[in-house]
C-alpha cells in the first residue's frame, strides 16, 4: 500500500526551486569564482537556499508529529513570505550567463514594433499629475493583491492552497528567467533611472519613487512579473467568483499599461508577462490537480 506523503504540492515546488538555485550558484562559482563581481555573495545565498530546504523538511516533520493550528498556518503561508527574498536573490545571480545586462536586445524589439521606445515616450509625452497618480497607484496595487489570498484563505482554505501553488509556480518561472536573462527594463533608458526615483506629483508617485530608492536590485524585468502575477490573481479571482474577477480586471489592465508608462518595463516585457501568467496559470493548475489525484499528496 502506498504511503500518503505529508509534503504538500507547494512544498515540492519550493524544494525544486531551491535545488535549481543551488545548482545555478555552483555554476556561477565555476564560471566566475565565488568572489567575482558578477556574483553577489553567492555563498550567503547558497546557505540561505539550503536553510530553506531544511525549513521545509522540519515543518513537514513537525506537523507529522504534532498537528495544530499554528503549524498548519506556518505551512500554509511560509512560501508566500519567501517571495521577496527569492526576488532579491535573482539580483545576486542574474549575471551568471550574461555578465552584462542585455537591455539593448529588448529595446530593439520595442523599436521595431513602435519605431520609438514606449518605456521612454509614454510617460514623458503624457505626463500629468492625474495620469501619473493613476498609473503609479495601479502599479502599487500589485503589493496589495495579497489581500485576495487572505480573503480566500479565511473563506475556503482548500482553494487558497491551489491558488498559492499557482501563484508560486508563476513567480518561480519568472524568477528562473530573471536568473538567466539580466534585463534592467525601462529604467535603463537615459534619464529614466533618476526619474523613477524622483519625488514628484502626488502620494502614489512618491511611494513608488521611495520603493525604487530603497531597492537596489537591477534585472528582473523580462518578463514582467508584475503583469504575470497580476493576471494570475485576476484569473484566480474569476475562478473563485466571476464578480470578483470582473472587479479586478480594470485594475489589472491599468497595471499592465503602468509598467511601461512608469518607465519600469519595456513593452515586450508586458507581452511576455501576459503569456507567462496565462500559460503557467493553467499549466500549474493541471499539475496541482494531477498531484492531488495521485492520492499520495497531503493538503
Amino acid at each position: 500500500m502506498k504511503r500518503k506523503s505529508n509534503y504538500r504540492p507547494i512544498d515540492y515546488l519550493v524544494l525544486i526551486y531551491c535545488i535549481l538555485n543551488i545548482l545555478y550558484i555552483f555554476l556561477g562559482i565555476i564560471l566566475h569564482g565565488a568572489g567575482s563581481e558578477f556574483l553577489h555573495q553567492p555563498l550567503k545565498h547558497l546557505a540561505i537556499f539550503c536553510g530553506i530546504i531544511l525549513l521545509v523538511v522540519c515543518l513537514e516533520r513537525w506537523e507529522q508529529h504534532k498537528e495544530g493550528r499554528f503549524i498548519s498556518l506556518l505551512r500554509d503561508w511560509y512560501a508566500i513570505t519567501l517571495f521577496l527574498y527569492f526576488f532579491e536573490a535573482t539580483s545576486a545571480l542574474n549575471r551568471t550567463i550574461f555578465p552584462e545586462f542585455i537591455d539593448g536586445f529588448f529595446m530593439r524589439i520595442d523599436a521595431l514594433i513602435f519605431g520609438y521606445q514606449p518605456a521612454l515616450e509614454w510617460g514623458l509625452k503624457h505626463d500629468s499629475w492625474f495620469l501619473s497618480e493613476l498609473f503609479h497607484f495601479a502599479y502599487f496595487s500589485y503589493y496589495l493583491m495579497g489581500v485576495f489570498y487572505l480573503f480566500v484563505y479565511l473563506k475556503k482554505r482548500e482553494l487558497f492552497l491551489r491558488y498559492a501553488f499557482q501563484l508560486a509556480f508563476v513567480f518561480f518561472v519568472c524568477y528562473l528567467t530573471f536568473n538567466v536573462l539580466p534585463v534592467v527594463g525601462g529604467r535603463n533608458l537615459e534619464g529614466m533611472m533618476k526619474l523613477a526615483e524622483t519625488y514628484r506629483h502626488g502620494p502614489f508617485t512618491h511611494v513608488m519613487a521611495f520603493i525604487y530608492r530603497m531597492s537596489p536590485h537591477k534585472g528582473g524585468a523580462f518578463p514582467s512579473s508584475h503583469v504575470a502575477v497580476a493576471l494570475v490573481v485576476n484569473l484566480s479571482a474569476f475562478h473563485y467568483r466571476k464578480q470578483t474577477g470582473w472587479l479586478l480586471l480594470p485594475l489589472v489592465t491599468l497595471l499592465t499599461i503602468s509598467t511601461v508608462y512608469c518607465h519600469y518595463h519595456y513593452f515586450i516585457d508586458t507581452i511576455f508577462g501576459l503569456l507567462y501568467g496565462l500559460g503557467f496559470y493553467y499549466l500549474s493548475g493541471r499539475i496541482y490537480e494531477n498531484m492531488l489525484k495521485s492520492g499520495r499528496i497531503n493538503v
